[in-house]
């Protein structure tokens, strides 16, 4: 009978343990990051009072076996501290208080005095540190040459400290990268001026138009007297008339090309003497001729040159002007300039000492110096001549009054510009200005002129021309790096492009690894754990990450209480999650500007209180009626 009041006994002492952890859980219920208590009970021994098949156990009381930890994620609130940290999903942040190390998920931190995140009992945050802030007189100065890739794997766990007078050392440029499409289209928005030894292949009419100039392509250019070209021919007309009997003999002396033709008829000599006498000679000579009546007429294909000594013949040239990217005659041209030089040594040979000619700002200029003379000039197109390029220069042949100049229209070019910063060691912030200018067309291949100028308060320190070959479907062959030579050696590599069309662009874009001295502006924690100092020259540092723990059974922790946990043989070791090839998995993520409230239901807390209360009366019941049991039995032996 006696049993009775031990299984009530027990009952009491078991559901006053539950009541407690109830109440413990309900006075944690606004405790951060609180790991709700559930208790667990058991059966203490029981009495077998028979061997019968059927069960006939005799319970002798219960026991609190164990409390059980609700690993529960509790809910994520916003707060204004950026050093505030949830998990929302399982793991633990380490913190350190001496030489012992603890694990909780309240991850409400905050800076000491020294600058080290610590807890509000003054244990500190354990990260991977990259160990790349060292102090000196001014403050603490970023090493930017750590390597912060994986600081998990590569760096020291340990408190860190995030002072406030951090500074970003500035470190020079050394490499560049540009990214940009050159916009090779055929009609141009905004022409430029076309520099003198741009190739006319590359080249656009005053209007914007592309010029289209190919090998081959070619253009006549006559002056002096009645001269033409016609059917692939320079021809000069001789008119010829009857000799007046004045007393003296026909004297006819010219040179065609250099061979000198001489005649000496008699005095009234008809006109057709003169013709016959004259073609004989020329024949004779092997000049190329045509008789048309009262005239005969000289003829020659690439050039034809007449230089007169008499008064019947008048000076006069014609010179076929043929465009190639590698000129190799003397009557083939590829630039603005050397197109310029022909026609001055043209004009040389018929009227020497009195001409000028000038290539400015984009047009052949020429200039008639003389007082008297004027100059008989034009361009014709041939059957293979480019019709844009004849029309921006034919308006540079013409009758020049003395003193007067003679201009074809501008041509322009394809000009494209770009530019950004660069910095030197000691921070100083200099301009580098790419100036890409189409120079040639080739075989299909584009050639684009590059110049490369770093400016420094408006004194150019380096300037270096680059060409660029881009292929007929506008990609760049080459250079793909250059090397730059500054304060400092820079390399830059390109990633151009040559379009035709505005389906073809591309954004254009700079990217250089130099950085300007920064002022510490704040420190941030991103969702992998990261710790990062941002500073006023926009650069960003990594100091360190945060790393997630985590443990075969998290059941198996010991609470020491200020929701920190201890490991024990029950939870074994801390250890991080790692990929298959070694990689850090943090298992959860970091969120910062945010704390994890307690995960204790109130209502299933309170409802779970009431229970136990209910079964501790009960309990006491029990002992009451066994001590009604009892006295009763005592008064049978009354």
């Amino acid at each position: 009978m006696t049993t009775s009041f031990y299984n009530g006994i027990t009952g009491l002492k078991s559901f006053q343990n539950g009541i407690d952890i109830w109440g413990h859980n309900i006075s944690n219920i606004n405790t951060t990051a609180y790991k709700e208590n559930i208790p667990e009970f058991e059966t203490i021994f029981s009495e077998n009072l028979s061997s019968n098949p059927v069960s006939s156990d005799v319970g002798l009381g219960s026991t609190l076996h164990s409390t059980a930890k609700n690993l529960q994620m509790g809910s994520l609130i916003n707060t204004d501290n950026t050093f505030d940290l949830a998990l929302d999903k399982e793991g633990w942040f380490e913190v350190k208080k001496g030489d012992e190390s603890f694990y909780t998920r309240n991850g409400k931190f905050s800076r000491d005095a020294q600058g080290f995140l610590v807890n509000d009992e003054g244990a500190y945050l354990i990260v991977a540190n990259a160990n790349n802030m060292t102090q000196n007189k001014n403050g603490y100065v970023i090493n930017s040459s750590v390597n912060t890739d994986d600081l998990i794997n590569t760096g020291k766990f340990s408190p860190i400290s995030l002072p406030d007078n951090v500074i970003l050392p500035a470190v020079a440029t050394s490499n560049i990268k540009i990214k940009a499409n050159l916009n090779n289209d055929d009609k141009l928005i905004t022409p430029s001026k076309a520099d003198s030894t741009l190739y006319f292949s590359a080249l656009y009419d005053k209007d914007g138009n592309f010029l289209n100039m190919v090998d081959g392509n070619s253009i006549a250019y006559t002056l002096g007297d009645n001269i033409t070209y016609k059917d692939g021919l320079f021809q000069k007309e001789i008119c010829i008339k009857d000799d007046e009997k004045d007393g003296k003999d026909v004297n006819i002396d010219f040179s065609v090309n250099g061979e000198e033709i001489k005649l000496t008829l008699p005095d009234g000599s008809s006109k057709e003497d003169i013709i016959n006498s004259l073609a004989d000679e020329l024949k004779n000579k092997g000049i190329l001729y045509y008789k048309n009546g009262d005239s005969i007429t000289i003829a020659s294909k690439n050039s034809l040159l007449i230089k007169s000594n008499d008064d019947i013949v008048k000076n006069a040239a014609g010179y076929l002007y043929v465009y190639k990217n590698k000129p190799e005659s003397e009557n083939e041209f590829n630039t603005i300039d050397s197109f310029a030089k022909k026609i001055q040594d043209a004009l040389n040979t018929i009227y020497p000492g009195i001409s000028e000619v000038n290539v400015e700002d984009g047009k052949i200029v020429i200039k008639n110096l003389s007082a008297t003379t004027t100059i008989n000039s034009k361009f014709e197109r041939t059957a293979e001549n480019n019709e844009a390029f004849f029309n921006n220069i034919f308006s540079a042949g013409n009758i020049i009054v003395p003193g007067t100049v003679a201009k074809s229209y501008e041509f322009t070019a394809n000009k494209k510009s770009f530019g950004g910063y660069i910095y030197e060691a000691n921070g100083d912030k200099d301009t580098i200005s790419f100036e890409f200018l189409k120079k040639e067309v080739n075989n299909g291949n584009t050639i684009w002129s590059g110049n490369i100028s770093v400016i420094k308060n408006n004194e150019i320190l380096s300037k270096q021309s680059v060409d660029f070959t881009f292929n007929n479907e506008g990609f760049l062959l080459s250079p793909k790096q250059i090397s730059l030579s500054l304060p400092q050696p820079i390399t830059i590599k390109t990633d151009l492009s040559s379009f035709r069309g505005i389906d073809n662009k591309v954004s254009y874009s700079f990217n250089q690894d130099g950085v300007s001295e920064g002022y510490l502006k704040n420190y941030e924690i991103d969702q992998n754990g990261n710790i990062f100092a941002n500073f006023s020259n926009e650069k960003s540092v990594k100091l360190a990450t945060i790393p997630v723990f985590h443990f075969a059974n998290d059941q198996g922790l010991e609470s020491i209480g200020g929701s920190l946990f201890k490991e024990t043989s029950n939870s074994n070791k801390a250890f991080l999650y790692k990929d298959q090839t070694g990689g850090y998995i943090a298992g959860s993520t970091v969120h910062s500007h945010m704390i994890e409230t307690s995960n204790v239901n109130m209502a299933q807390a309170m409802t779970e209180l009431i229970i136990t209360q209910k079964a501790f009366a009960s309990a006491a019941k029990t002992v009451t009626t066994s001590d009604e049991m009892i006295q009763r039995a005592i008064n049978l032996k009354r």
